[in-house]
């Protein structure tokens, strides 16, 4: 993309560049938020869990079991469940069944650390049952996407629209 956007800068001028540049940041936006911005996030009163757009803030205290599928599933007192998109990920095996020596350590690891966290948290006593949980969206990603839009459109108005 800063490929793109300088050759547009060094083959016609600042004005034509601003015309061009909301379109590869737009596809930039949807890369970062389908492949990157999902992710688990912990500290040491509840776990985060971001899946694309949508935040999910779980105290440890409302967590009854947590399990490791494909993805971390945190299962509530309220008997729902949150999956992670993003954290450790227990690959796919292959056409026998995977075993579980055969995670990456890495993984291991990660989820290793996820356990331990929850356990330190309920030795503790961190929280208590009636704290909420907090859904949410990710605002900023929401706030850079309107900004994208409203720039594409003004460059679409500017540029006399698609030919």
């Amino acid at each position: 993309m800063l490929f793109l956007l300088g050759d547009a800068l060094v083959r016609s001028d600042v004005g034509e560049a601003l015309l061009l540049a909301p379109w590869p940041l737009l596809a930039l936006w949807f890369v970062y938020v389908s492949a990157f911005a999902s992710h688990l996030e912990v500290d040491d009163d509840a776990i985060t869990v971001q899946n694309m757009l949508r935040v999910i803030r779980v105290p440890f205290a409302r967590i009854v079991d947590m399990q490791w599928r494909w993805q971390v599933e945190l299962a509530l007192d309220d008997g729902t469940s949150v999956r992670s998109l993003g954290g450790p990920v227990q690959g796919r095996p292959g056409r026998r069944p995977g075993r579980q020596d055969q995670t990456p350590p890495t993984v291991q690891a990660q989820w290793d650390y996820l356990v331990r966290v929850r356990e330190d948290a309920a030795g503790r006593a961190v929280g208590s049952p009636e704290d909420p949980v907090r859904r949410g969206w990710d605002v900023p990603a929401l706030i850079v996407l309107a900004v994208l839009v409203v720039w594409a459109g003004a460059a679409l108005i500017v540029s006399g629209g698609p030919s």
